[in-house]
């Protein structure tokens, strides 16, 4: 797993937050955070807005800002970006106690899974140390949402997010990705 606790400077956080966080935004809200395996008692949807896929290019105008902050880190992990298959924007609402989504990888071939986190929340995020599908995974990682923070960790590894109790709302950009 690669950190960059402070991953933007100051102005270009600010610009991305005001882009993300405009009345213009468009926001999709889906009954399921991870995926249909996650229960469907209250609060397992979450709102999204996906940016790129591969197979459809750009899907928005939030793109641009979006795909510099990932060459940025590629840049600083001295690698190249060979192939990029999605981008995608989450926000995950407040919750009366903790929700763990379920175990997932977002796409089955190897990859690189990068996550930035816009805003300062609790609602970690845990990294499993299993590759397959179990009936009960174990710890490799726990990592706390910080604002302005990038992630990057092999996105063959099953993961979860969690829903935040003590701040209003978890946002994180979502990219998957291979890297030379």
């Amino acid at each position: 797993m690669h950190t960059i606790d402070t991953h933007l400077g100051k102005n270009f956080y600010h610009n991305v937050m005001s882009r993300i966080e405009s009345p213009t935004m468009a926001w999709h809200r889906g009954e399921h955070t991870a995926t249909p395996n996650d229960e469907t008692p209250a609060y397992y949807g979450s709102f999204s807005s996906l940016v790129f896929k591969k197979d459809v290019g750009p899907l928005n105008d939030l793109f641009d800002v979006t795909l510099s902050i990932l060459l940025m880190a590629v840049d600083q992990q001295n690698k190249l970006l060979k192939d990029l298959h999605r981008i995608r924007i989450g926000l995950i609402t407040r919750t009366p106690e903790p929700i763990v989504h379920s175990a997932h990888r977002d796409m089955e071939q190897a990859h690189t899974t990068g996550l930035y986190y816009l805003n300062q929340s609790d609602g970690d995020t845990i990294i499993y140390n299993e590759q397959q599908f179990s009936e009960q995974y174990s710890i490799m990682n726990r990592v706390s949402p910080n604002a302005n923070k990038w992630i990057n960790f092999d996105g063959t590894h099953f993961h979860s997010s969690t829903t935040p109790v003590n701040h209003e709302k978890r946002m994180v950009i979502t990219y998957n990705y291979e890297t030379n």
